[in-house]
């Protein structure tokens, strides 16, 4: 249904980069007193935005101040008044400022992991829940009815009033946008270590809990469907005999060194030669930030003695991540492997090497069982030993794991391999 025409609301319609129509509400708002232009999902938000901007207490509350009127500010405060600022705002730029900006940043990998941090923030700062501390007179002074949810931008919320319902709130607002939950999941973690880090940006917040830690986990339980896509042997031929036959030979090589070792690809376009060893390779550059080590097969071995460094430093590969992951992605489109993603080859290694270990681990048999939690299955487990992976623990520690369940993610059941397995005879 057509929202009813409003004047200062326009209705602004797009086409989205995957072909969707899109309908937003354009706010535009140019007065000596305030300026805005701002875009909205809902009708209802940009209606009441325009409300709002029209009184003073409602845009002191609401939108807070214009990014221009907060860098302005912040340069001419003083230090007493900095610590006056209880803004969830305030607190995320401290908190870029001191533990994100602060990062490492030699690497494409580490460039592209402390971008990843601050576009999240961004996010997270810029998504508006309903703010319930407001009373039904300053609704009223706002010229609106004492029963209107009001919503406010996370950027604007007072850290002190940030609880479970607030993040209850957050979760159902990005859900709404059609966020995965797995998504919304990574969100609540970098909003958790902001709050972590409040006790060291002001005494007075010491006691305060993380709300994150309290939300319903309900809310995104059992929302997240796996992706059941096991590389067959046909694809795997297909794409490692196409990828030979490239002129450039390092997609192949990458491909093939991710189906060997389970590497993930920025681990592997960031290896040098000095990483190598007799049985194994030190890795530097991971997910985790934790240099770990992945031990080789012979087949591995055996790969890895014909890479040759492509410059004087021992780099071995040439490409950067962004630029093999958009090579990758048109090769498998146009050569009918679409459904391959570079993740499934890593998975692809991660599931037949768990099969190999035996149907006593835990992580296989909660797989063919369907039971969803490893620990339950497993009670205590150790992964301190460090050789070759023959066993479930050291495999995990081999993939960079520290955890079953994260493996669990990887395993898919290839019933045909399974048979072989089960069906042949002993020696």
């Amino acid at each position: 249904m057509a929202s009813p025409k409003v004047r200062g609301i326009q209705t602004v319609e797009y086409t989205n980069a995957d072909g969707q129509a899109v309908e937003k509400y354009r706010v535009r708002v140019v007065r000596k007193d305030f300026k805005a232009d701002r875009y909205f999902d809902d009708f209802d938000e940009a209606k009441e935005f325009l409300a709002l901007s029209k009184v003073k207490k409602g845009k002191e509350i609401i939108f807070k101040i214009t990014e221009e009127e907060r860098v302005k500010k912040l340069a001419e405060q003083t230090h007493e008044s900095r610590t006056t600022d209880y803004s969830f705002g305030h607190f995320c730029q401290l908190y870029i400022e001191q533990y994100v900006l602060t990062r490492p940043d030699d690497t494409e990998l580490q460039r592209r992991n402390r971008a990843n941090i601050l576009s999240f923030l961004k996010t997270i700062q810029n998504t508006s829940i309903p703010n319930r501390y407001l009373s039904p007179s300053e609704k009223q002074e706002m010229g609106l009815e004492a029963d209107a949810v009001v919503k406010v931008f996370m950027k604007g919320f007072d850290v002190r009033q940030i609880k479970a319902i607030e993040m209850n709130h957050y979760i159902k607002a990005r859900l709404k946008k059609g966020k995965k939950p797995i998504s919304v999941g990574r969100e609540l973690s970098h909003i958790a270590n902001v709050f972590n880090k409040l006790k060291y940006f002001n005494e007075s917040l010491c006691d305060l809990d993380n709300p994150v830690y309290k939300h319903d986990r309900d809310l995104l339980k059992n929302r997240t469907v796996k992706r059941e896509v096991y590389v067959s042997d046909e694809d795997e031929k297909k794409l490692l005999d196409g990828l030979r036959a490239k002129a450039n030979q390092e997609l192949y090589k990458v491909a093939k060194l991710s189906l060997l070792t389970a590497m993930r690809r920025s681990e592997i376009l960031t290896l040098n030669l000095s990483q190598i060893g007799e049985n194994h390779i030190q890795l530097h550059h991971t997910k985790s930030g934790r240099p770990r080590k992945v031990y080789l097969t012979v087949a591995a071995r055996d790969f890895v003695k014909t890479l040759k460094p492509v410059d004087k430093s021992g780099k071995l590969f040439n490409y950067t991540i962004a630029g093999f992951d958009r090579v990758f992605r048109q090769f498998t489109h146009d050569n009918g492997l679409a459904h391959v993603h570079f993740h499934d080859l890593r998975r692809k290694n991660i599931s037949n090497l768990i099969m190999k270990l035996g149907a006593e681990n835990s992580v296989f048999i909660t797989e063919f069982i369907g039971m969803q939690s490893v620990p339950k299955l497993e009670e205590l487990h150790a992964a301190s030993v460090e050789h070759a992976p023959t066993n479930q623990p050291s495999a995990l520690k081999n993939f960079g794991h520290s955890w079953a369940q994260t493996t669990k993610g990887y395993v898919n059941i290839n019933l045909d391999h399974l048979l072989r397995i089960a069906t042949k005879k002993p020696a």
